[in-house]
């Protein structure tokens, strides 16, 4: 709140943190979007459009529970080349399941050629391919919850993100939903399902356990509000050497009895300063605020940043060169003096003494 004040700050603060947003919105969006393009092949029935949109949601529905499941409960046990054929599957069974009802079947006959069978059965395999499109296509939104929660790893994390993303993907439909079902004008269903679409995207920023915590965070790291590397600060006069201890922060005596220690900045904005001990770099944001209690907050106006001191690593041990490396896989030197002429190595080999005769070893006098 004490940052609040610092309002060109906040300016460049919310043009970042709007676009990232935006592209967790178009993310979230890539399953309407193809679910959309599903319910568009049966434009030629306008008028029994809406009923298409309403069945296709079964197949989805099927093919996001497989989703779900195999990849929280079955990624142990399932490799990818296998999971995404039983993922098609289940959206393939679906469909089937959908055909078995005779209003589905009518509005796929008066979406295709009753004359031509095959042109049928071609409609039906696009369909198909198009739904399970839809189904991967959640890899998206999974990916984004999976990186932006924040919270405890055990059990019932596990449960409550893979019944918060059956969720998600489920509810990602009804904009398009809405589009197709709703009366009106095209303009009117495009307002609806857009206006649809912020409510149910500020229901997932407030539901999803960590989805604001991680756009922000992402938008201090890209202004570097917030840095990960180490520096040397000199802190207020205020603050002696017995505030702070001196393993965690890395303290020393500065010239005019300032306190130098060696910390990252965990926040910066306008000339408020929150300072975190080293050891902290590495913490997760669910971490953090158990941890933040032992950072220090004062002002950048007050403090002195230095650069760290360079610190040399014990050297490493010296790596095997290509020639040494050649000489584990067959006699090198062998090799190279059936290669180089026996004059020339003779030459710059043999020291003072020592004679050599052409097709012979060198032999001392």
């Amino acid at each position: 709140m004490v940052a609040i004040e610092a309002k060109s700050y906040l300016a460049a603060w919310l043009l970042l943190v709007l676009p990232i947003m935006a592209m967790h919105l178009c993310m979230l969006m890539a399953t309407t979007l193809f679910y959309g393009i599903s319910v568009a092949m049966f434009s030629n029935c306008r008028r029994r459009i809406s009923r298409a949109a309403l069945w296709l949601l079964l197949p989805l529905v099927s093919g996001f529970s497989a989703f779900t499941i195999l990849l929280f409960y079955f990624s142990d046990h399932l490799e990818a080349l296998l999971a995404i054929p039983l993922i098609a599957l289940a959206t393939v069974l679906g469909l089937v399941a959908v055909l078995f009802f005779r209003r589905f079947r009518i509005l796929v006959a008066l979406s295709t050629s009753r004359s031509i069978k095959n042109d049928r059965i071609f409609f039906l395999f696009c369909l198909a391919g198009m739904l399970i499109c839809t189904v991967i296509s959640a890899f998206f939104s999974t990916s984004l919850i999976l990186g932006t929660y924040v919270g405890e790893d055990s059990e019932k994390a596990v449960s409550f993100v893979a019944m918060f993303t059956l969720g998600t993907l489920t509810l990602s439909l009804v904009p398009t939903f809405v589009f197709f079902t709703a009366k009106g004008s095209k303009y009117r269903r495009l307002a609806f399902g857009c206006a649809i679409t912020l409510v149910l995207f500020l229901a997932y920023l407030l539901l999803a356990r960590g989805a604001m915590s991680s756009i922000t965070y992402a938008a201090a790291g890209n202004l570097e509000i917030r840095q990960v590397f180490s520096a040397r600060f000199v802190l207020d006069d205020r603050i002696s050497l017995a505030d702070l201890d001196n393993v965690q922060w890395r303290t020393r005596l500065a010239p005019a009895n300032r306190v130098e220690v060696e910390a990252f900045q965990l926040f910066a904005f306008g000339d408020i300063l929150l300072l975190c001990p080293s050891s902290l770099r590495r913490a997760t944001l669910y971490e953090l605020p158990r941890y933040s209690r032992q950072c220090l907050l004062t002002r950048s106006s007050k403090v002195d940043r230095k650069p760290t001191r360079p610190r040399y690593p014990a050297q490493a041990k010296v790596q095997l060169s290509w020639r040494a490396q050649a000489e584990h896989l067959v006699d090198w030197g062998l090799l190279r003096g059936l290669l180089v002429p026996a004059s020339t190595e003779g030459s710059k080999s043999l020291p003072p003494g020592h004679v050599h005769d052409a097709g012979r070893r060198p032999t001392s006098n």
